[in-house]
């Protein structure tokens, strides 16, 4: 009995542990950025492990807006969540989570395209799959919304929120960072020491203030991949500063999907510090609970 609470108490203080380290990374900020080295981020979680998106699922804004304009049987499923559907949506589009698209037989005689912001690409592509499988017709929306809205296509709602549908949060980034379908560009002026090892095969393109050298530099690193029809470009400066100013001037240019990294670098790094830190606490605790003899 007291061996049992002895082992109780130790794992109420792994939890409070566990807390007090998260609590300490959500604050730590910047120190945690400068100092990212000195928290042994995993060698897996900088690296790129490629994965390549199947060709098979996609379909281009460009194919939807003819099957559209042909009047053709075409149903937009979009898997947002309630409340940023009822922001800004596609006209005519349907809301129903990705979970529950199987459940709807009503469906699987009709065509259907699948709808999120853009950047997310894993869940849709392992869906649609299944939706196939289960003799659904899906496709994924290339580019998603971000890039329907940079087409000029139709979007309803509001036009403020819809601006910052080409911000990725630096978690999903991490989460879809291996697909080789990215070209990543540092426009910071100078470019970001780090920045490479942190993202790796990002390249420079400094922003100095001159819209016309930037855009030949831009067009210059897309041709490198003009062939991939699935590119998309993300940019990141510092701090997340001055994105406005480059969409701006990435407009004059015919490109593919342009998203920013929200927050820019110092906000990668801060994530992948406090994600070092829970990784860190996880591993003493089982540490710990290992050598707890009363909780084997």
């Amino acid at each position: 009995m007291e061996g049992e609470m002895i082992c109780t108490e130790k794992k109420v203080v792994i939890t409070l542990l566990i807390s007090l380290v998260i609590g300490l990374s959500l604050r730590i900020g910047v120190s945690t950025a400068q100092n990212f080295e000195a928290l042994k981020i995993p060698a897996e979680s900088l690296a790129r492990k490629f994965r390549r998106r199947n060709p098979a699922f996609a379909i281009s804004v460009e194919s939807v807006l003819q099957k559209l304009r042909e009047k053709q049987e075409i149903i937009l499923i979009d898997v947002r969540n309630r409340s940023e559907f009822g922001k800004f949506r596609i006209p005519g589009s349907m809301n129903i989570p990705l979970f529950a698209i199987k459940t709807k037989a009503f469906l699987k005689p009709k065509s259907l395209v699948l709808v999120n912001e853009g950047y997310s690409y894993s869940q849709l592509e392992k869906e649609c799959e299944h939706l196939r499988r289960s003799g659904f017709k899906a496709w994924l929306l290339n580019g998603g919304l971000n890039y329907w809205r940079q087409k000029g296509a139709p979007l309803k709602g509001d036009p403020f929120v819809q601006k910052a549908l080409n911000r990725i949060p630096p978690r999903v980034f991490f989460a879809e960072k291996d697909y080789e379908d990215w070209i990543v560009i540092d426009i910071s002026a100078p470019k970001q020491s780090q920045a490479h090892s942190l993202i790796p095969r990002s390249v420079s393109l400094p922003y100095l203030n001159d819209a016309e050298q930037f855009i030949s530099g831009f067009k210059n690193i897309m041709a490198q991949s003009r062939d991939n029809p699935y590119l998309s470009v993300l940019l990141f400066s510092e701090k997340g500063d001055y994105y406005n100013t480059i969409e701006n001037v990435v407009k004059k240019t015919d490109c593919r999907p342009v998203f920013f990294l929200k927050g820019g670098i110092e906000a990668y790094k801060r994530f992948l510090g406090q994600q070092a830190l829970m990784r860190q606490a996880r591993g003493q605790s089982k540490k710990t609970l290992k050598g707890c003899a009363g909780c084997r």
